[in-house]
């Protein structure tokens, strides 16, 4: 399968991670365009250094700049949108694209991920949407934990569910979608382990592997994985 163009909305815990690693995969796989745009409307705080890739020059820096410094350093070519996605940003890259879209949502905002799925079904072109997420470190015996959803539509052929049809809290979200430039209300945050953020880049990363190399099964829709038990499974 040929992606034309991949974009990346949230470069924090999981996206910091995936980014670099997502960068270098297209811009070497002859099934992918090397156009890779990361989007975030948000900048580094202090207290993200534990999970996120930044030093004390990067606090008040918009993440989606500072994350294309780092692919840079590393000769990967990037485009960053330091912007919040809502829905007339996302039907211009759709409307712009002549291929395959894959459009990853690294973030912890429901809103946002409805917004990505109602926006991509109504449009007419191919797409692949990926989300990962992962369960919170306030629970000391099962915190290493999460998943990856995909679901998209490629000539012709669905892949996987729509999450939103599983899983409540996306197709009724309890949150807003963040706005540039707006007064948004602090909401509070699941905390997080780096570790949990990596594996969940990690099997985002193999999700698209797979799409790159036409090996992703049309069935699947979901990985869940679990770093204590060391389990991984999908369904």
């Amino acid at each position: 399968m040929n992606i034309d163009s991949t974009h990346v909305i949230g470069c924090g815990g999981t996206g910091g991670h995936l980014v670099p690693l997502l960068a270098r995969l297209l811009q070497y796989h002859p099934n992918a365009n090397a156009g890779l745009t990361v989007h975030d409307g948000d900048s580094f705080e202090a207290h993200n250094a534990a999970r996120q890739p930044m030093g004390d020059a990067a606090i008040d820096q918009p993440k989606a700049n500072w994350i294309q410094q780092l692919c840079s350093q590393q000769g990967l070519t990037i485009t960053a949108s330091p912007h919040y996605m809502d829905r007339a940003r996302l039907e211009r890259l759709l409307q712009r694209s002549t291929g395959t879209t894959c459009l990853i949502a690294a973030v912890d905002n429901d809103a946002t991920r409805k917004l990505c799925l109602d926006t991509l079904e109504d449009s007419s072109g191919d797409w692949l949407f990926i989300t990962p997420g992962n369960a919170g470190a306030d629970d000391p015996i099962n915190a290493i934990r999460g998943n990856v959803l995909w679901y998209g539509r490629v000539r012709g052929v669905t892949y996987g569910m729509n999450p939103a049809q599983v899983f409540p809290n996306i197709e009724q979200p309890n949150d807003d979608i963040p706005k540039d430039g707006g007064c948004m209300l602090a909401q509070p945050s699941s905390p997080q382990l780096i570790t949990a953020n990596a594996m969940a880049a990690t099997l985002t990363l193999a999700v698209i592997q797979n799409v790159l190399d036409d090996l992703l099964p049309p069935e699947a829709s979901t990985l869940f994985f679990n770093g204590r038990s060391f389990s991984l499974s999908a369904s």
